[in-house]
């Protein structure tokens, strides 16, 4: 059975404008979307394309680590999320409240109008910095990958209020600065540290939804 360092060195071809292309796509689903299963599957796929560019910059084995890191985490949200679906689809069952789904329908499109906008005016940011501000030791394509995590996921964090979103923001900021650092320190014990911060962010904001849960179960107990 091929181990995970086998299918990365099998799928290495991807590992340049194709992987900085499905960057571009995952994280701006993250950025347009709120369903959560969709999140989950950009994100893992976004790790996949981030473990593929590091694979020019550090060893494959190094590069495996980070994308089980990132694995688990994806694993961390879905667990999360499906509770937290489980539960407010309970709650919009037996809420008596008569919403305009119109009215609801017209405010999510002109939300995801405007995420879709931003996001992409921070990708033609992104594209230009890489341009005029290359980053050393790093060649173009990692450069703009850089940029585009890093942008995208400071401006997933300033458009919503909501733990899983910032979370899913942090992340996407880190992996765009773990593809930059570790060219400078391409060592195993960096990607250990960058990936037990990773994986605090995803605990911390696990337990911030868990909570919130709790306080809305709280609310509708008589």
């Amino acid at each position: 059975m091929p181990t995970l360092v086998d299918l990365l060195a099998h799928v290495s071809f991807l590992a340049a404008k194709p992987a900085v292309i499905g960057i571009l796509i995952t994280a701006g689903i993250l950025v347009v979307n709120r369903d959560w299963r969709l999140d989950a599957i950009a994100l893992t796929v976004q790790y996949f394309f981030v473990v593929l560019l590091l694979t020019r910059l550090i060893r494959l084995e190094v590069a495996a680590v980070k994308g089980l890191i990132g694995w688990l985490i994806c694993m961390v949200f879905y667990l999360t999320e499906r509770r937290a679906s489980m539960f407010f689809e309970q709650t919009s069952a037996a809420s008596k409240e008569n919403v305009s789904s119109r009215w609801h329908r017209w405010i999510v499109s002109t939300q995801v109008s405007f995420h879709l906008l931003a996001g992409i005016l921070i990708a033609v940011a992104a594209y230009t910095a890489a341009l005029r501000i290359p980053l050393p030791e790093i060649p173009g394509d990692i450069t703009l990958a850089c940029y585009l995590l890093a942008g995208l996921g400071l401006l997933l964090i300033g458009l919503s209020e909501e733990p899983i979103q910032i979370g899913l923001g942090l992340l996407t900021f880190l992996s765009g600065f773990e593809l930059f650092y570790v060219a400078l320190e391409p060592s195993l014990a960096v990607t250990g540290l960058l990936g037990a911060v990773n994986f605090i962010i995803a605990l911390a904001t696990a337990y911030l939804r868990t909570t919130q849960i709790a306080v809305a179960e709280q609310g509708d107990t008589p």
